[in-house]
């Protein structure tokens, strides 16, 4: 095996899932860099492969596969289960609990977060921690990622100017935006004012969520 995951979280081979997720949580809270200042670059390391571990042994699917065959994961492996992920969020409560901050978090899981629209830093901020869960519930990153990508939101506007009988009869343009092509529909019977709404084109043009909104102008 390339990687030793067991000694990585301290615990023996034939240890119980429960162990494996309480060794997991004690030593996030131990390498937190804000635990280790003036060592945040090592504590960042140790992190990273605290969680790469979890988050194979703390699935037993792949815990049993990691056992037979030795495969590797990777660190943002924590997120595409429902045990390694649900453990994590309880960590994050446990960060929050005691006074800790979010931010390095993004410099661990940005690459596997990538896409999403989530900054661990915004959510991390002061006064933002107790908006993350329920008063004595648990934090959702499902929520948090929906609640990032609503606020990252941003819809563009462009003006297309056509002639009546385009406006009648409806055509086919072509946008160009940022080096991508799209092809915009526009149907019979349009005015000016009219919109023509392309859903979700940023997540094509700037790999952010968004609409690209066309407002018709018929001259």
């Amino acid at each position: 095996m390339d990687k030793d995951y067991y000694k990585t979280l301290g615990v023996p081979r034939n240890t119980s899932q429960e162990k494996i997720k309480k060794a997991y949580r004690k030593l996030a809270m131990q390498f937190h860099p804000d635990r280790n200042q003036g060592n945040e670059k090592w504590a960042n390391e140790k992190f990273k492969e605290i969680n790469e571990a979890y988050g194979v042994l703390g699935d037993p699917e792949k815990r049993n596969q990691y056992d037979q065959f030795g495969t590797v994961g990777n660190v943002g492996d924590i997120f595409g289960s429902p045990f390694t992920k649900t453990t994590f969020e309880d960590l994050m409560k446990d960060f929050g609990g005691a006074g800790l901050g979010y931010d390095f978090l993004d410099d661990i899981f940005g690459e596997s977060l990538k896409g999403r629209g989530f900054s661990f830093k915004i959510y991390g901020a002061p006064g933002r921690r107790s908006s993350q869960s329920r008063p004595g519930g648990r934090i959702n990153l499902d929520e948090l990622f929906a609640q990032a990508q609503r606020a990252q939101r941003q819809d563009v506007r462009y003006q297309l100017t056509i002639n009546e009988k385009q406006a009648l009869e409806g055509t086919k343009k072509r946008l160009t935006r940022k080096g991508k092509k799209l092809e915009v529909r526009i149907p019979p019977g349009v005015r000016t004012g009219s919109v023509v709404k392309l859903t979700n084109a940023r997540h094509i043009t700037d790999g952010q969520p968004g609409d690209i909104l066309i407002q018709i102008k018929v001259k």
